[in-house]
């Protein structure tokens, strides 16, 4: 007997720690304990099987088990087994959403209980009065219970007991205080081996980093928990959930709705009805965001039923909110007194930034009844949570006193409102590592840059609507790149991924399937997205704000720059030049888009030249039409400010794909294309590396990529050429590292499902954006003669992410590729008589206009390659690229190649025991 209770007492250690091989031990103790009649040993060896089937989320299974505890510990008459038996239980019947059940059995398990047994209990009460919301009552048992677990010397329950405080205190925004007890706990995991209370512990912190705003440490622990949980053979629903609410919180929208499902699926799967609520809530945040009102509601009322039955108010408090919502934005009946009544609520039970929301809301609902007063009350008592607090609710505060101060008639201290919050939101970006997030999270500005828009456009003020479409545009970009060169690990991911990349079109070609390679691409790119998110902010990463307009003068040099701004379905621009800053308005947003994607279609027919030859000629009178329209549309009206100047224009939304040569204003002029005025100052500011080194690369899979690099680099003496194997990623990072000049003649393949895995085909498989990021300094002027490789992704508040905008962030002062798919036989001619006007002492500019017009002659092909290309960046300079004397080859070059640029998307905490 006594051998039965020694394996029984081992098999409940091992519950809470290693919970398979614990069922394998306690699955053997338990029937054998009950024929011996030793009621003790079978109510351990019950409750080690109770204890781990609750840590593998069975939770059906965990119940019976411990049922059957609380009968053995009574019929061995033991108070203290029994008391602990209940202890158990009341977590599994709080965890299966019996709250009421379960505080009566803690109850009842106190009653049996003292030293530290009691302790232990107090532990777990503590628990479930935090899942219910009662955190004082929480606090208040756990300041009980850990200096007699830590006199004790019970390493396992003082961990639990640390690591639940440290949620109280996050509960509490004391982020120092929570973080301190959760390192003190994880401290003592490592010491003692407990590997499910470190995984705990690790959520837990991804938890706390997450409501502090950190946003790379959050993923970083939520990542460490998820592995360990797998690894323990454990369900990980609520880590999906932290997750996908941390995702949302940066706008990964998709991203964290799929998440979001996966932990309801595994909620549902697991039985784990304390988080499914949860789980459920936040897919009704995410299905408003989106758009679809009705799911949200539905969703909302869902959880709102589920929380309210398992008594957790507080939670309730939130679904209410988030039903009013889905009925606000559905156009229901909603008055801002009942939503008065939620922001209260919810700022009674802690919900900071909901309450900020919801009384915004109210001020919004108000003023469209005309009752100013409400409004200005509503935003009044938003507007105080401006100065203290994470930075979402800081900017959102911001907002609210630019509302109430517009409303009470001081304009100007509204803009001082909005700019103090775009300071927060920009404050906060700049301490995330991955552009990809930093991009994303812009999105927090929207609402900011808007209505100061609208001020300034009200205003008819053109400097500072110049000024707040600044705000609205690529600004992720100019931050310095946060991926580390001596990033070893990211290093060997991404040759992994080169080596996957071109073992799948190596199978394609040999007609192998390649769905394992492919599934082994999917998983290696999402361990690299993951490992780039993570990376915090560098040292010294500062907002770079919009630049004033006597800069922006000074720099263009007689040149003009040309703003397009979108508001409210129109298009507007502003014109910069010397002497002058006007505001000009055009035509709405749906005319512009429907010529531009007449222009797309007929370049694009024009450039495959394989339809017939009357097709063709439509194509060429469409293009020639639509470049008309647009002509009209967007350069016309603004003859009289720019006259016949260089242009810089920066585009907006729909114009981002627009080949500017088309247009008959701007045939044969020098045009420079960038993201923002800013982006485009800070590349005029940059000079020519004095070695003035010249890099040409052909790709492979191109027949004339090594004759285009022969002719390109003809044209500079002492050109570097990587041809071959030698054109490979390493090779090529190294060389470009502060080169004068690049041209790449290589696949281009833009990833519009990620942006991020965009890239150019080199001899050991894609150089990405990531593996771009890591080049220590970027070439100051490059050639892409890839087809459709200016093109990039428009994701957040109006960011770019892609391949181009890789460069300009990294430093790049001129970039010449084109916007839309091009022939890359037809593209030969084009860029080696782009290179000779450069040696003649053009500006890129220049050079790209008149290159582009001496194939005017050339057949349709060449015509429409040609048209395809922009200079992005600063085109303006003399000497952008190397210095000395070309040298001119005596032939010009056109060879036969064609590029596959298809997108390259593939196939394809817990309660204790």
């Amino acid at each position: 007997m006594t051998e039965l209770r020694v394996d029984a007492d081992e098999a409940l250690r091992l519950a809470g720690v290693d919970p398979a091989a614990a069922v394998l031990l306690a699955g053997d103790v338990a029937p054998a304990a009950r024929a011996a009649r030793a009621w003790a040993a079978a109510c351990v060896a019950e409750r080690a099987l109770g204890v781990a089937a609750m840590q593998q989320s069975r939770l059906d299974d965990a119940l019976a088990h411990l049922r059957a505890a609380v009968r053995a510990g009574r019929r061995a008459a033991d108070a203290r087994l029994t008391g602990e038996a209940r202890m158990s239980l009341a977590s599994a019947l709080m965890l299966r959403g019996r709250p009421r059940q379960s505080a009566q059995e803690i109850g009842r398990a106190l009653a049996d209980l003292d030293g530290v047994a009691a302790a232990r209990a107090l532990t777990q009460r503590a628990a479930i009065s935090q899942e219910l919301g009662r955190l004082d009552d929480a606090f208040d048992d756990l300041r009980r219970a850990l200096p007699v677990l830590r006199r004790a010397g019970d390493v396992q329950w003082a961990t639990r007991a640390l690591s639940n405080r440290g949620l109280l205190h996050t509960a509490r925004r004391e982020f120092a205080a929570a973080e301190a007890d959760l390192v003190a706990a994880g401290r003592l995991c490592t010491e003692h081996g407990l590997r499910l209370p470190g995984a705990i512990v690790a959520h837990n912190l991804g938890w706390v980093h997450a409501q502090r705003g950190d946003v790379p440490a959050a993923l970083r622990h939520l990542a460490s928990a998820e592995a360990a949980f797998t690894g323990l053979g454990l369900a990980s629903g609520s880590i999906l959930t932290d997750r996908a609410e941390l995702l949302l919180s940066v706008r990964l929208v998709d991203e964290a709705r799929a998440t979001a499902e996966a932990a309801v699926a595994a909620d549902e799967r697991d039985g784990r009805r304390n988080h499914l609520p949860e789980a459920r809530l936040l897919l009704s945040t995410i299905a408003l965001v989106q758009g679809d009102a009705e799911q949200a509601r539905a969703a909302a009322e869902t959880a709102m039923h589920d929380f309210g039955r398992m008594g957790r108010t507080e939670w309730t408090t939130l679904a209410r909110y988030a039903r009013v919502q889905a009925l606000v934005e559905a156009d229901r009946a909603v008055t801002p007194a009942q939503v008065r009544r939620v922001a209260e609520a919810l700022a009674q039970s802690g919900w900071a930034v909901p309450a900020l929301e919801a009384r915004i809301l109210a001020a919004r609902l108000a003023l469209r009844r005309g009752d100013a007063a409400g409004a200005r009350r509503d935003l009044a008592e938003a507007g105080r949570a401006r100065r203290a607090g994470p930075a979402d609710a800081r900017a959102r505060a911001w907002l609210a006193e630019a509302m109430l101060r517009e409303q009470t008639g001081n304009r100007h201290g509204a803009v001082a409102a909005l700019r103090a919050g775009l300071r927060v939101v920009e404050d906060h970006r700049a301490t995330l590592g991955a552009t990809e997030l930093r991009a994303h999270v812009t999105v927090h500005r929207g609402a900011i840059a808007r209505m100061g828009l609208r001020l300034a456009l009200e205003d008819r003020d053109a400097r500072h609507v110049l000024w707040w479409a600044e705000c609205n545009r690529a600004t992720a970009t100019l931050l310095r790149r946060a991926h580390p060169p001596e990033d070893a690990a990211l290093a060997d991911l991404l040759a992994r991924l080169r080596a996957t990349m071109t073992a799948i079109e190596e199978r394609r070609t040999a007609g192998v399937t390649a769905s394992a390679a492919v599934a082994q691409q999917v998983g290696l790119e999402r361990t690299i997205r993951d490992r780039c998110r993570e990376l915090p902010g560098r040292d010294g990463d500062v907002p770079v704000r919009p630049r004033p307009v006597p800069e922006l003068q000074h720099a263009l040099r007689g040149a003009a720059l040309v703003e397009y701004v979108e508001h409210d379905g129109r298009l507007l621009a502003v014109t910069v030049t010397a002497g002058h800053v006007r505001l000009h308005a055009l035509a709405t947003v749906e005319e512009v888009r429907a010529q531009v994607e007449l222009v797309g279609f007929a370049l694009r027919r024009l450039a495959a030249g394989t339809a017939r030859p009357a097709s063709l000629a439509a194509a060429e009178t469409v293009l020639a039409r639509a470049g008309d329209r647009l002509d009209a549309l967007l350069a016309l009206p603004l003859r009289g400010a720019l006259g016949d100047r260089p242009l810089v224009v920066v585009p907006v939304g729909v114009l981002q794909q627009v080949p500017w040569s088309v247009l008959p204003s701007c045939r044969g002029r020098a045009v420079s294309v960038s993201p923002s005025a800013t982006l485009w100052h800070a590349a005029a500011g940059r000079s020519a590396p004095g070695d003035g080194r010249v890099v040409v690369v052909a790709g492979p899979g191109l027949p004339g990529a090594r004759a285009e690099a022969d002719a390109v680099a003809a044209e500079y003496p002492g050109a570097r050429v990587l041809v071959g194997p030698d054109a490979a990623a390493g090779p090529v990072a190294a060389a470009i590292d502060g080169a004068a000049l690049v041209h790449l003649a290589a696949h281009g393949r833009l990833r519009s499902d990620n942006p991020m895995f965009s890239a150019l085909t080199l001899a050991d498989g894609p150089f990405t954006v990531h593996d771009l990021e890591r080049v220590p300094r970027a070439p100051h002027h490059v050639v892409l003669a890839a087809c459709d490789t200016a093109r990039s992704e428009v994701v957040g508040g109006g960011e770019i992410l892609g391949f181009t905008a890789a460069l300009l962030a990294g430093g790049t002062a001129t970039l010449v590729a084109p916007v839309v798919p091009v022939a890359d036989a037809q593209t030969v001619t084009l860029v080696v008589a782009y290179h000779r006007e450069l040696g003649r002492g053009r500006t890129p500019a220049e050079a790209l206009a008149h290159a582009q017009l001496a194939l005017a002659g050339s057949d349709e092909q060449s015509r429409a390659a040609a048209a395809g290309f922009v200079v992005l960046g600063h085109g303006d300079r003399p000497g952008s690229g190397p210095t000395g004397p070309p040298r001119v080859p005596g032939v010009d070059v056109t060879l036969p190649r064609h590029a596959d640029l298809a997108a390259a998307t593939p196939v394809a905490a817990g309660l204790p025991g």
